[in-house]
């Protein structure tokens, strides 16, 4: 745990990193390293906070159990929820963040394109993923930004299905969901591609499906809302007669975590996304007991459009 004063920043943390965080943690001023087991009650302990009065805190990051480890190490001070500050301050990127995005995002767009000489019919699901798996740390990811999703052909319908150990057949449609981390930044990219000839119904509906995902793209420039950029792409999904099976929002905010701000969604009516936000656009048709598809972008906004991260082909390609 960090704590940040006008004068100190406390690095609290427990023995066994003890050794690493001597010579891992950055030299800064006013740096002092506590080596406890119990975080807050080094802050009580110690009287770090027994001047504070008043503490925000947010809801959706602390269990039950912690605040009431916070409520103690804290004392008398008056503890307020209070969601979405850091959130805020964390949405526009540096160009140190969005470097290592975006090498996070070659690397995905590369370990795909070898991924699409690789792949065939009788390959399991599985397979696939640890390909994408392996290939991304042999390029430089640090690891995978979550569980690797494949899922071919009826399976493909599950916008989060992870991984299988269904087999690859001949027709199916195949939907990758994956990403990297270089310096501790994530990318996310998804593509789809079809093993041998598509029916008439896929190369429609992934038609209508690029075209709102192109649509996004042209809309996402400084000062939209993530309502009207999420709009973008489902007007055009809803007047092609698939609107009933775009069932998430359009994207969201990517940075050291995966999910961050902005939620690019139509009830997000009246947050505006700045100049240096990175998302991802990410429109999918979902048909159940048929097949599914979605196309994810990484993209910079900015005032004259996006700069697009994940370079991989987004066209349905046969393999």
């Amino acid at each position: 745990m960090a704590l940040v004063t006008k004068k100190k920043v406390y690095f609290i943390t427990n023995d066994l990193y003890e050794v690493q965080v001597r010579k891992e943690l950055y030299k800064i001023d006013g740096l002092e390293v506590i080596i406890d087991r119990d975080p807050w009650n080094a802050v009580r302990t110690r009287g770090l906070a027994s001047t504070w009065k008043t503490v925000g805190f947010d809801p959706t990051k602390h269990t039950v159990s912690g605040f009431k480890a916070m409520k103690k190490g804290l004392g008398s001070a008056k503890l307020i929820e209070l969601s979405g500050v850091a959130e805020m301050i964390t949405r526009v990127k540096t160009k140190a963040e969005i470097k290592s995005i975006a090498e996070a995002a070659r690397i995905a767009s590369s370990a795909y394109e070898k991924l699409l000489g690789y792949v065939a019919p009788g390959m399991t699901e599985h397979q696939v993923a640890t390909f994408l798996a392996s290939t991304t740390r042999e390029l430089g990811s640090e690891k995978d930004a979550f569980d690797i999703i494949c899922v071919a052909g009826a399976r493909s319908a599950m916008p989060h299905g992870r991984a299988s150990s269904a087999v690859l057949k001949s027709g199916d449609v195949v939907t990758v969901d994956f990403g990297c981390c270089v310096n501790g930044l994530f990318s996310d990219m998804t593509r789809v591609f079809c093993l041998g000839t598509p029916s008439a119904k896929v190369v429609d509906v992934f038609a209508v499906l690029y075209h709102a995902h192109m649509t996004a793209l042209d809309a996402a420039v400084s000062g939209v809302t993530a309502g009207a950029l999420d709009a973008a792409a489902r007007n055009v999904i809803t007047q092609a007669g698939y609107g009933q099976y775009f069932r998430h929002s359009l994207g969201h905010g990517l940075g050291y975590e995966v999910h961050e701000h902005p939620r690019v969604a139509a009830m997000n009516t009246k947050e505006v996304i700045p100049t240096g936000t990175v998302i991802t656009i990410e429109p999918g048709i979902y048909i159940p007991g048929k097949f599914g598809m979605r196309i994810e972008d990484d993209i910079v906004v900015t005032p004259t459009g996006p700069t697009i991260l994940t370079t991989a082909p987004r066209e349905l390609v046969i393999v």
